[in-house]
């Protein structure tokens, strides 16, 4: 999963680990940090596998090698790109990480990314639905059976699945957004509009 965003990042210009790690942290869904054990044993991993090298003519501010995407890692990152997500607790995070380095896809992949992200989250808001018309019905049963505190805790189900219900109608909102735009400047001989 950290590959996809530390080749991204590096697609537009050469970073510190320690930068690279900051990025990470910004792009992950929840936020949260990202430790060193975590971060230089991938930047060995892509080094070794020659996706990026480390330029030691180039040190950022703090002294620090800078690391460098390679032609290999380019492609590399092409493949990943490309690649399904799976549906488990990453998904959203390495959906926003291939959103972060769309720029680097051809319109096709941009497309196919964001139909693939669209149906996953319609999936998601089925199931939210599903659970919350079920959670109503049993709201229901107890209005009639006047248990108070029974009803308070699913009312607050309700509530919760309302916001993720939200969330996720934002997301279709978003998607439809961005399939429009891709499409346009699929019209525009590439472009992507500003709008």
């Amino acid at each position: 999963m950290y590959e996809l965003l530390i080749l991204g990042s590096l697609s537009t210009r050469d970073m510190s680990g320690y930068k690279l790690r900051q990025v990470l942290e910004n792009a992950l869904v929840p936020r949260r940090k990202v430790s060193n054990g975590v971060m230089y044993p991938q930047l060995k991993k892509l080094a070794a596998a020659g996706d990026i090298v480390f330029l030691t003519t180039e040190v950022d501010a703090r002294g620090k090698r800078l690391a460098h995407i390679t032609p290999q890692g380019r492609q590399h990152l092409q493949e990943l790109l490309a690649m399904p997500v799976a549906m488990d607790a990453k998904r959203e995070s390495v959906y926003r990480f291939k959103f972060k380095v769309m720029a680097d896809a051809s319109l096709a992949v941009q497309s196919q990314i964001i139909n693939e992200y669209k149906a996953a989250v319609l999936e998601d808001l089925a199931s939210y639905q599903q659970v919350t018309l079920h959670l109503q019905r049993k709201l229901d049963d107890e209005a009639d059976d006047e248990a108070d505190e029974a009803a308070e805790t699913i009312e607050w189900g309700i509530r919760t699945l309302d916001l993720q219900i939200t969330t996720s109608e934002a997301k279709i909102k978003w998607s439809n957004q961005q399939l429009a735009r891709i499409e346009a400047a699929g019209i525009n001989g590439g472009k992507q509009a500003n709008d």
